[in-house]
Order: C-alpha cells, then structure tokens, then sequence
C-alpha cells in the first residue's frame, strides 16, 4: 500500500509500479493534474487507486490508534531551518521521498 500524501500528480503515478499484487494507492493528498496511470497497471496485478478526505477529528483519531498497535513510524527527511526553501522545493516538485521536516540547531 502506498498511502500517497503528496500533492503531486506525477508522483503519485510513479508508485503504482511499484505496488504488489493487490496493492493498493490511497490519495490524501490533493492535485489538480490527472494521475497518468493506465488500465494494464492496474488489471494485471489487481490494483487499485483510491481517494480519501482526510482531516476530521475521528479520522486521526483512528489512525493514531492504529499506528500505535502496528508500530508504524513516520519516515522522516529533517533539513536544517536555514535549508527551509530548499526542503520546500524539493517537496513540491515531487522529489521529497519522505515527509520533509524542519530541525532547529537545539
């Protein structure tokens, strides 16, 4: 499964390659573009994409609790502050593998 959170269309298109037998896109994050994904991506290995609206209370709730039973992480990119556009463009162009996140020198 690869939950999709970045807003980038082609991104996200990148991923399905990569998912297995059954696998599953979930989209949270939102783009404009249309994902270029085609039939055969998904029929030969049974895959599926799937849109969600993300963001109400109950909604984080749940994935807390359920990030807390598996043991699930958070795969992090730290940047210095000083780097902040940096990390900001890399995000937005899609090259960020990992959630980006700001350190301070603390």
């Amino acid at each position: 499964m690869v939950l999709a959170t970045v807003t980038n269309a082609a991104a996200m298109s990148r991923t399905v390659d990569g998912l297995g037998r059954r696998g599953e896109l979930i989209i949270v994050g939102v783009d404009m573009e249309a994902l270029d994904i085609t039939p055969l991506q998904l029929v030969g290995a049974a895959r599926r994409v799937q849109g969600h609206a993300s963001g109400i209370a109950v909604d984080t709730q749940d994935t807390m609790r359920f990030a807390a039973r598996n043991g699930v992480r958070a795969w992090t990119e730290e940047v210095p502050l000083e780097e902040a556009g940096a990390a900001f463009q890399k995000m937005a162009s899609g090259r960020a593998r990992f959630r980006m996140v700001l350190t301070t020198g603390n």
